[in-house]
């Protein structure tokens, strides 16, 4: 029996909130007595300071909540961010598309950048291909929403999302957990630290998942969503003296998986008639044509380096290396009836990126003024290679009769592409509290950025070479933000700010002519206006943290596979675009035992002066902006029970919705991907005494009301309207971990 949003799950939310209202009286009452929220420490500012105190809009995941969650890699944290949405790359499962507060981009290529900048441990991640792969041993995840130029070492302009992985301790500790669940689902990692010798300390991590599709392959080949990865990390800490510190770190994830099914959801347009199709989700399918595995594997080297050489003054250095290397096979068209409709077969990307960042972190004025100044340097190398397949209907290709019911599959022009972009930037932040006005923050943030990028393409079939493209280009900026915070007293604090984003233009990798692939884009900027609170009262049992934004978009980079042509992705500033938005993060401790935390986005997109050089005759459709929901929710109930006398025993239920949001930059046939709600819970007993060490046990479910949403869509093929992937239905699961 298919159980639905309102059983299980709801009625535990419905019991927890009327607990709170309840409790509520009680917990005024005797909050002076008990406990408050524990404080959070981020990194948001490039230096460890208190969530509250920072004038950014953050949220911050620790461990205990990457646990309770269940996140083993980036795309899990999407429903538990307002305001932050992700979206499936087509053909691979380890890529996703990142949007924060309506900003993001439809592309994955080599040759423009991501809006959103994702750092592991402060070394940035140029592509998003693999960051949809486990990530051992990590110990939190930071989302700042809105541009972040002046701090971080590209330029990120949605937002930021930093992934802190464990440090050695320094001391001998063992941690480990295997997981179990339904679709054969079997997971296994392991943490073990060394006592710290001569300064030397290590931290060595492994994880092992693998996991059946969830949607069945009954013919030849792996199923819909399968995974079967390995992750390590090496972790190495080096104190040779008390004023310097140095962290080296290696890691690297091998992910076999077959790729997330795509179902023709709408009846076939003139020509397919024979192509089945479904509305509901499908749990097997039967292709005609056998499923080749995917693979995705991913290396990182990050040194960095610490020296205290006064008290009021740090130098740092970080330097990074990051390769990886990509195969991907897609059948966008999978059934018992025909051949490949559209396939990548295969799709090859390679990547190696290097990165230095140098900063002095200090203060002077008599500690009046605290700063970060820095400079950057980037080049990344890497390639794409594909040879895609295509079917079309044999009346559609002259000279041969109107025969619609046979169809002919053609392979397409092999196309190459390479590029090579280097970046250097330069950047302050300061921030001044004058002595007279304590209460008062001013900030002054600079960047100067500068750009190259050098794109090779050609495409060509049995050796007759069709085009080739040869092109380079250059872009720089000048940006700032402004801040002012004001502690209204210890507990409460506003600021307002004003804060430009840059990214640079880049090439159309994917075009088809020599025409599309040698136009040059322009950068794209954003500029910010946010006023935010960030407040805790009632002795730390409620924080409140709100920010509302307006932005100015400019020269927007929007992309699309055209019409009845999967194969031609345009790319072009599309003009100008608002955006208005907000965010509320309110997180209430009800009594000891039991917490709420409650979290809302809000945005407000248009876009406007459209101009598309390749394409005009699309301009009579409106445009928009993917991956910008209008609201997005999140509710998080936490809840100890009363102590039996073995272990600590919680439980946890979390929900999200988020509402309808864009496929692409132009709405086309006017499709879109519907809102959905999700529900998950987890109970769990800790602190449990087992020798020298304590074990706790889990048992999860996600998806509890078998919601069938929709991860992506693509309007852009000739057999259907509208093809897309279902996410995961309903999954349970059982966690056992052990530490000492």
């Amino acid at each position: 029996m298919k159980l639905k949003p309102g059983c299980f799950a709801r009625s535990l939310l419905t019991v927890a909130i009327g607990a709170t209202v309840a409790s509520w009286s009680q917990a005024q009452e005797n909050a002076s007595g008990a406990q408050g929220l524990e404080e959070i420490i981020v990194t948001a500012e490039r230096r460890e300071t208190s969530l509250q105190d920072t004038p950014i809009s953050v949220l911050a995941f620790g461990g205990a909540d990457l646990e309770k969650f269940g996140i083993d890699d980036l795309g899990d944290i999407q429903h538990s961010v307002p305001n932050l949405y992700m979206r499936q790359f087509p053909n691979s499962q380890a890529s996703l598309r990142t949007y924060m507060r309506g900003v993001g981009n439809n592309d994955v290529g080599m040759s423009t950048d991501p809006s959103v900048g994702v750092y592991i441990d402060g070394v940035y991640v140029a592509r998003s291909i693999g960051l949809g792969s486990e990530v051992a041993s990590l110990e939190r995840i930071e989302v700042l929403r809105g541009p972040q130029g002046s701090l971080y070492g590209r330029n990120t302009i949605g937002g930021a999302i930093n992934m802190v992985t464990a440090k050695p301790t320094g001391e001998f500790g063992f941690k480990g957990g295997l997981s179990a669940g339904d679709s054969s689902y079997g997971r296994g990692r392991v943490e073990l630290d060394t006592p710290r010798v001569g300064g030397l300390a290590a931290k060595v991590s492994m994880l092992k998942s693998k996991k059946d599709g969830w949607v069945t392959n009954q013919g030849s080949g792996p199923n819909f969503g399968d995974n079967d990865s390995f992750a390590s990390r090496v972790a190495l800490n080096w104190q040779p003296t008390d004023d310097v510190n140095v962290d080296y770190a290696y890691d690297m994830t091998d992910a076999d998986s077959g790729t997330i099914y795509y179902q023709t959801l709408e009846a076939p347009l003139f020509g397919f008639s024979q192509v089945p199709y479904q509305n509901d989700r499908l749990d097997d399918v039967r292709p005609s044509t056998p499923v080749q595995e995917s693979n995705v594997k991913i290396k990182g080297h990050a040194l960095t380096v610490a020296w205290d050489i006064s008290e009021n003054t740090q130098i740092k250095s970080i330097t990074g290396y990051r390769e990886l290397d990509q195969s991907i096979y897609q059948d966008y068209s999978a059934n018992r009836v025909t051949t490949r409709l559209y396939a990548n077969a295969p799709f090859d990307n390679q990547q190696d990126q290097f990165s230095q960042e140098l900063q002095v972190l200090g203060k002077f004025l008599d500690g009046a003024v605290d700063y970060v100044v820095g400079a950057y340097y980037f080049k990344e190398k890497g390639d794409e290679d594909s040879v895609d397949y295509i079917t079309l209907p044999l009346g559609f290709l002259p000279p041969f009769p109107p025969i619609y019911d046979q169809l002919l599959e053609i392979e397409l022009p092999h196309r190459v592409s390479s590029a090579e972009n280097e970046a250097s930037a330069f950047y302050g932040h300061f921030v001044w509290t004058p002595a007279a006005m304590q209460q008062l923050h001013l900030t002054l943030g600079l960047r100067y950025s500068k750009d190259d990028r050098a794109v090779k393409s050609s495409s060509s079939s049995g050796g007759f070479e069709y085009f080739t493209s040869d092109v380079d280009d250059s872009w720089d900026n000048h940006s700032i933000d402004v801040t002012a915070a004001y502690d209204i007293n210890d507990d409460v604090n506003v600021y307002a700010k004003f804060t430009q984003g840059y990214k640079t233009g880049g090439f159309n990798i994917r075009a088809t002519s020599d025409y599309a692939a040698s136009l040059p884009l322009s950068e794209e900027t954003v500029e910010t206006i946010e006023v935010g609170i960030k407040a805790q009262f009632l002795d730390d049992r409620v924080r409140l943290n709100a920010a509302v934004f307006s932005s100015d978009y400019q020269d927007i980079q929007l992309s699309f596979a055209v019409l009845n042509d999967p194969t031609n992705v345009a790319l072009y500033n599309a003009g100008a675009a608002k955006i208005k938005g907000a965010e509320i993060d309110l997180t209430t401790l009800i009594t000891d035992s039991l917490k709420l935390t409650l979290g809302y986005g809000y945005l407000d997109t248009s876009v406007d002066d459209v101009d598309n050089p390749q394409t005009p005759e699309i301009e009579k459709n409106p445009a928009v902006l993917p991956g910008a929901p209008d609201n997005s929710f999140t509710a998080d109930l936490d809840y100890t029970f009363p102590s039996f006398g073995l272990g600590e025993l919680m439980l946890n239920v979390n929900y999200s919705k988020v509402d309808e949001a864009e496929f692409v930059s132009f709405v086309q046939r006017g499709f879109n991907i519907p809102g959905y709600d999700l529900w998950n819970a987890r109970l769990s007993l800790g602190e449990l005494s087992m020798g020298h060490g304590t074990a706790s046990i889990a048992l999860w479910g996600k998806n509890l009301g078998d919601e069938e949403y929709l991860l992506d869509g693509i309007e852009s093929f000739p057999w259907s309207p509208l093809v897309a992937p279902f996410g995961e239905g309903r999954t349970w699961g059982v966690d056992f971990n052990y530490e000492y």
